[in-house]
């Protein structure tokens, strides 16, 4: 391009590569670390946690669990295994987008990226050595990739890989992209949207927006990337020191209540601590037990999901009438009332103060706000609107179970949901 010209003012300047814009994007590569020249102890752990806390707002069980898994991701493929970790919140500006700076800027041979589609995020996990840190992970998810929700799920394991057809000059072949990755994202209420398995396959961080005093300092990468530097290399040369009793960690150190998935989820992050000493060992159990107390608690929100799913799989013990593909709200509080949980109790009929039992029972005002926190399929929250003229012909509001009973499948706890599928629900014939 050197041969062209461009005129300015009657002068004449020669044209480069580096005066004409690439319309066609550059390839950028990986954020690396250089390992550290000498010997570095388990103290190294202290140094990565002080860091976090200096750029995060987080609580003592995010910023040891942050700890850890950044040593994981570091090394992920030393294990069968990946989880996912997720930076959650219910509004902006909790500082999402900082934490996740800050774990990848201690990651070695990682990208930080938004607006991730299918295709782009095949291409980087293709080699199998990368570890992604993906912004605004909700816009992609809404976007309806379920491309790259299943290779989400597939890529924590180390075999993982999703099928493709390319055509060619002798026809179409089947080709294979890994998706083995550790992988890292956030975004608001990123955890509503995603389904349940990913949900089941992540260390969840939900952040919280600071008060006055308690905010966190401004990371700026050109003036604080040689820190990070620094501290990253030094973790990534402990790492490397301890490959063996990482890689040989024995897993009946591991708590006797962790088992299938949670077992996998977990294991990476107890070789770690493992080798750093019983201080962070106990830290990361004690996490992983309180894990799973939390995950099995139902709140206000999770149970009438329970209620909702107790009804629709066991529907003679609530109505005489054959079931309908949508119900009214009035009709759906009415069942309520007659749902019993497991300590016996009929809360939605005693939902209320009043004298009759009428008014004491929910009401569809009250159900639609607690129906309402939670994001549907097509990642929206859980609405009657666009139903009304679906029931009974008039502008009566209501759900379709299709939609109750797939939001029952991706926010109730593992513990309390069936092996049900939405799509039968789709598929139910209307009677009267």
């Amino acid at each position: 391009m050197t041969n062209l010209t461009l005129v300015n003012n009657d002068q004449e300047f020669p044209v480069t590569c580096d005066s004409v814009t690439n319309w066609n994007g550059a390839e950028v590569d990986a954020y690396s670390l250089e390992p550290y020249s000498e010997t570095v102890g388990n103290e190294i752990l202290d140094e990565v946690e002080d860091i976090i806390r200096e750029f995060v707002f987080a609580t003592e069980r995010d910023t040891g669990l942050l700890t850890t898994w950044i040593g994981h991701a570091n090394k992920f493929t030393w294990f069968k295994y990946t989880p996912r970790l997720g930076f959650t919140a219910g509004v902006h500006e909790c500082g999402k987008s900082q934490a996740l700076e800050v774990c990848q800027l201690l990651t070695n041979n990682s990208y930080y990226l938004s607006d991730v589609t299918p295709a782009s995020f095949f291409t980087y996990t293709q080699h199998g050595d990368k570890a992604l840190f993906v912004d605004e992970m909700t816009d992609s998810l809404r976007g309806g990739e379920g491309s790259l929700t299943s290779a989400l799920k597939t890529g924590t394991k180390a075999n993982g890989s999703v099928p493709r057809v390319e055509m060619g000059t002798n026809g179409r072949r089947v080709v294979q992209f890994k998706t083995y990755a550790a992988v890292a994202f956030g975004g608001v209420r990123v955890d509503a949207v995603m389904d349940s398995q990913n949900r089941s396959r992540t260390h969840w961080v939900h952040m919280r927006r600071a008060m006055l005093g308690e905010d966190p300092e401004t990371l700026d990468e050109r003036i604080d990337g040689h820190r990070f530097k620094a501290v990253g290399g030094r973790y990534l040369k402990w790492l490397q020191q301890n490959e063996q009793a990482i890689k040989g960690f024995d897993k009946s150190q591991l708590p006797k209540h962790l088992i299938g998935r949670d077992r996998d989820k977990w294991l990476p992050l107890f070789a770690i601590a493992s080798v750093a000493g019983n201080k962070w060992l106990d830290r990361i159990r004690r996490y992983a037990l309180e894990e799973l107390d939390d995950s099995n608690q139902l709140t206000d929100s999770t149970q009438i999901l329970k209620a909702v799913q107790d009804i629709y799989f066991n529907w003679d013990r609530y109505s005489v009438k054959l079931r309908d593909t949508k119900v009214t709200t009035g009709n759906l509080c009415k069942l309520l009332a007659k749902w019993t949980d497991e300590d016996g109790r009929k809360p939605y009929a005693k939902w209320n103060n009043g004298v009759d039992l009428e008014d004491r029972i929910i009401r569809s005002k009250q159900l639609t706000g607690l129906l309402g926190s939670f994001i549907n399929a097509r990642g929206k929250s859980l609405s009657t609107e666009g139903h009304r003229s679906m029931f009974d012909g008039d502008r009566t509001r209501g759900y379709l179970w299709a939609d109750l009973i797939d939001t029952s499948d991706r926010h109730l706890p593992e513990s309390y949901r069936l092996e049900c599928h939405a799509v039968t629900c789709d598929k139910e014939v209307s009677h009267d």
